[in-house]
């Protein structure tokens, strides 16, 4: 991001230079504050193409924002010359791009692994983990739902998909006197959660395009995210450790 901000000054300063220029010959029409409405739709110009090179270069990287922050550049860009009629506010006009961006990473096989690894104090004193290959005994998944109910047995949990619901009712499962895990992280899907009311939980939901609700709060929108942590969690023994990360999707987390 250094380097984007270092085109982008680059820019300004050339553009400013021009503008002075053009303006100091006195040609008619011409207002300085015209070229101001220029600069900044460039810089997400400069800053999409910078992430987009990078992430096409090193074959990775963050080509989803890159790409959003050209295509936004430029339709602003567009706007000033009068091609279209399109203005900072009509971002949200752009949502579609999240479903053509989950189809791309569909064709290019992506999925995001999300296994613990690590087991310090500290890690274990803050239980939001880095993350990276599985192990043997992990639960991990391409596409496909899940979905458990009645008597069965809970085991700590790490699952990844690209596509899939998951349905957990803890109502009638065994739930060992101990810290559990569940950590899903999905491209696009939806995640329901029933819980015991006699079991205390601690959980972490975000989604970069959806809708969370987590007992009585509610959180919706873009880039939406919910902590929520039971009364009685930190004295209990018996307790859930719950992070849901989504792309796209809803994500529910209930005691029943």
């Amino acid at each position: 991001m250094r380097r984007v901000f270092s085109y982008f000054i680059a820019i300004c300063f050339i553009w400013i230079g021009i503008m002075l220029i053009v303006n100091s010959l006195n040609i008619d029409g011409f207002e300085l504050n015209f070229g101001w409405t220029y600069i900044y739709p460039l810089f997400f110009v400069v800053a999409g193409a910078v992430l987009l090179g990078s992430a096409v270069i090193r074959k990775g990287g963050r080509w989803m924002i890159g790409t959003f922050l050209l295509i936004f550049g430029g339709l602003l860009l567009a706007d000033r010359f009068g091609l279209v009629d399109f203005t900072f506010w009509n971002v949200f006009k752009l949502w579609p791009l999240i479903l053509i961006f989950i189809g791309i990473s569909l064709f290019r096989g992506l999925h995001f692994l999300t296994v613990y690894s690590g087991s310090s104090k500290k890690q274990k004193k803050d239980r939001w983990y880095a993350f990276s290959e599985p192990k043997k005994n992990d639960a991990t998944f391409t596409i496909g739902d899940m979905e458990k109910k009645g008597n069965w047995n809970l085991e700590p949990m790490n699952i990844s998909t690209m596509v899939g619901n998951f349905y957990l009712d803890l109502t009638d499962a065994y739930i060992p006197d101990e810290e559990t895990e569940i950590n899903i992280r999905s491209l696009a899907g939806d995640v329901t959660i029933l819980i015991p009311g006699e079991v205390e939980f601690q959980a972490k939901a975000a989604a970069k395009a959806g809708d969370i609700n987590i007992l009585d709060e509610e959180s919706t929108g873009i880039n939406t995210s919910l902590f929520y942590k039971t009364d009685q969690f930190e004295t209990a023994t018996k307790k859930l450790f719950i992070d849901i990360r989504l792309k796209a999707g809803s994500i529910r987390v209930d005691r029943v």
